[in-house]
Formats: C-alpha cells, sequence, structure tokens
C-alpha cells in the first residue's frame, strides 16, 4: 500500500497482526502518569478507550481481559464506526502523549507492515502455510506471527506452584510472560527455541533461584546464555529471584538479586511492586527520531555569579549571596602613599657606602631632631683643634 494513503479512510480492521500485536504490548501495560494535555487521559489502553467513546461499564469488562488494547479495538470497530479508522488511531496516540508507540506505527507504515487489505477468501487463509521456524510457543500459533514476551521464567519443576503463581500475578498486570509450558510440541531440542526466545523474543530472563534450580543443567546453560547476550549486547537481561535460599554461581554474586519473603528473610521492600517495576519497560525518548515532533532539544547552559546569587531553589528559599574572597582592584588614580613616593629625594650610592648610612639618612628626613642633638651636631661640625698628648 502506498505511503500516502489517507488514513483516516483505512479501517481498523485493516491493521496487520503486526500491528496489532505492536499496540497490545505497549498499551496493555498501567501507566502512572497521565498525559500533558487538559484531559489528563491515562496513557494505556484506558486512555484509548476514553478518546474511542467507549463507556466506564464496558471498560471494566475489558480490564478483565488478557489483551486489553485488542478488546478496546474490537469494541471500537463495532460500536463507533464512524472514528473505527487508522487516522484516528495515530491520532488519539499523539493526544495521549505515546509518541513511541505513534513512531513506531509510522516506521511500520513505512515499511508497508502496519496496514493490509483483508483476505475476502477465507479458504485461501486457512491454507495459508506459516513458517514453521518462527513458530515457538501456541501464541505465535495463534496469532500467525512471532510473539514478544517481557520476560521468560526459568526454574525447576520443584516451584512450579510458585511460579504459576507468579505468573498469574504478572500477567494480571498485563506482563506477558513466557515458560518452557508455552512451547509447541515437537522441537528436536528444548536449548534451540529457548535460546531464540531469551535472544530475540524476551526483554528479561527471570530465574528463581532454589537449591532444586541448581541441580538442573539445562538451567545452568540459559543463566550462563542470557549472561552472554546481555553482555554482548549491554543491557540488563538478568533477574535473579531467590526463592528458597542457596548458594548462587559464581558470575552471579554481584548481581542485584530480588528475594522473596520467607521466615529466614524479609527483605525491607515490597516484593511483587519491585518486580513489577523492574518488568517494566521505560519509555526513552528516542533522538534519532524524524518523524516524532516529541525531540529533545539538548543545549549547554552556562551560569555565573550573578544568575547564581539570585537563583530560586524552587522550594521557596533563595539563594544567598554566597561570600567569596576578592582580590584587590587595580588601582586606577595616584593614592597618597604612590604620591609620597615621588616627592621623596632621590639617594645615591657610592660603593664605600653602606645600607646603614643610607637608612640612617632616611630617618633623619622622617624625624625631626630636638635642640640638645641639634647642638651636639653644631659642635661636631666646628673644626677640631690638635691635642697634643705628651708621655708623663
Amino acid at each position: 500500500m502506498d505511503q500516502d494513503t489517507n488514513l483516516y479512510d483505512i479501517p481498523l480492521s485493516w491493521l496487520t497482526n503486526e500491528s496489532r500485536n505492536l499496540l497490545s504490548n505497549l498499551l496493555n501495560s498501567t501507566k502512572v502518569l497521565p498525559s500533558d494535555g487538559p484531559e489528563k487521559l491515562p496513557r494505556y489502553w484506558r486512555g484509548l478507550a476514553s478518546l474511542a467513546n467507549i463507556s466506564a461499564e464496558v471498560a471494566a469488562n475489558v480490564e478483565l481481559q488478557s489483551d486489553r488494547t485488542a478488546k478496546v479495538l474490537d469494541i471500537w470497530m463495532n460500536d463507533n464506526p464512524k472514528t473505527a479508522y487508522v487516522g484516528y488511531l495515530l491520532e488519539y496516540l499523539q493526544r495521549l502523549d505515546r509518541h513511541d508507540v505513534y513512531d513506531d506505527c509510522i516506521e511500520l507504515h513505512r515499511h508497508r507492515r502496519l496496514i493490509g487489505r483483508p483476505n475476502d477468501n477465507p479458504l485461501r487463509l486457512s491454507m495459508e502455510v506459516p513458517d514453521d521456524d518462527s513458530l515457538i510457543t501456541y501464541e505465535d500459533r495463534m496469532y500467525g506471527e512471532p510473539q514478544y514476551y517481557h520476560a521468560y521464567v526459568v526454574y525447576a519443576q520443584e516451584d512450579k506452584e510458585f511460579v504459576d503463581y507468579l505468573l498469574v500475578r504478572m500477567r494480571a498486570e498485563s506482563f506477558r510472560l513466557c515458560t518452557e509450558e508455552d512451547l509447541l510440541p515437537g522441537h528436536s531440542t528444548q536449548y534451540a527455541p529457548v535460546s531464540r526466545l531469551i535472544s530475540e523474543r524476551c526483554q528479561r530472563i527471570i530465574l528463581v533461584y532454589s537449591p532444586d534450580f541448581l541441580k538442573c543443567p539445562a538451567n545452568s546453560y540459559y543463566t550462563n546464555y542470557a549472561q552472554a547476550v546481555a553482555i554482548e549486547r549491554k543491557q540488563l537481561k538478568i533477574i535473579p529471584l531467590v526463592y528458597r535460599q542457596c548458594q548462587l554461581p559464581m558470575q552471579l554474586t554481584y548481581y542485584h538479586k530480588l528475594y522473596y519473603p520467607s521466615q529466614h528473610h524479609k527483605p525491607p521492600y515490597d516484593f511483587w511492586q519491585r518486580l513489577s517495576d523492574t518488568l517494566k519497560i521505560t519509555n526513552i525518548p528516542r533522538l534519532n527520531s524524524t518523524g516524532s515532533n516529541n525531540a529533545v532539544a539538548i543545549r549547554e547552559v552556562t551560569t555565573n555569579n550573578s544568575t547564581f546569587e539570585s537563583r530560586n531553589i524552587g522550594n521557596g528559599f533563595t539563594a544567598n549571596k554566597t561570600a567569596f574572597l576578592q582580590l584587590p582592584s587595580i588601582p586606577s588614580i595616584k593614592s597618597l602613599s604612590m604620591s609620597g613616593l615621588d616627592s621623596c629625594d632621590k639617594i645615591t650610592l657610592d660603593d664605600n657606602k653602606s645600607l646603614s648610612n643610607v637608612s640612617q639618612l632616611s630617618e633623619g628626613k622622617q624625624k625631626k631632631p630636638n635642640k640638645i642633638k641639634s647642638f651636639i651636631n653644631c659642635l661636631k661640625k666646628k673644626p677640631k683643634k690638635s691635642i697634643a698628648v705628651m708621655d708623663g
């Protein structure tokens, strides 16, 4: 389909499975902060439901679904067909401040993967055979395309009861988790499909540690493989979850770990909230995006003393002027001491005169002699008569 197609004329039913999966992955998870607009709409599927004129009663039933965004799209097409078009969908994403989802949809449209004509012949669709090499999980087979997950969970069979509860609780928060039970049968070995899921489909890998976990060679392989992928891609990949106290492998000694509360160890945090925060994908502004108006402008800010002195901290307190040691200023006019130096008589030194004589001359000019000393000086200036000293 041409890129210059008016998307306001394309119904939502033309969305491809890839684009619908993208919307579900990014809009199913709850966002705490609302949009910046005057409506202050939720920035996830609830905000989209509100803009699509879906009532609060219907939205309450949507919350019970596993894929809430897909349900919102279906209700939107059935109840409000006048606005159920791709152009309105992209417009609503911008009103929700979900520029990340908008950019991904535009990127799909640029590669002609956002929309496609619906198949008029249902028999042809049933006869199409997808690429089995890309179908790893049951959801891949159900949707016809590879699915992506927040995390892959590796555990020991002895801890399955706890893992089942973990899956139910995290999936209730719209996180998509995958385990070995989600794998399609028929793989020649379990290592190949799980390795592909860890490296290509899953954002993180949760390792449920216990004494039984360490006994399984496959778990050790997945741990080492995930660590190698994390080092190669320079990203956080492993979430060590200590369910039962055990000695962790040496390579995970310095990893930050999540401890499940027990009688022997009670961590100072809410375990489930911490796990949820760890699985959430942070929306980072895309600096290299060309199709978004939500670009980040970086400019250098320079400050001087005057701006620092009058800076307002932001909590009502204004910073006082900081006392700095000041250097003496260069004199612009002659001071009294400088002018006095100009009026002093110049003193010439001969080679046979010492510095002590010079100091005496300077003292004579500074101090006014009294009458007695002046009389003595007069006597000294008279010519001395020779006195004959005779031997007695």
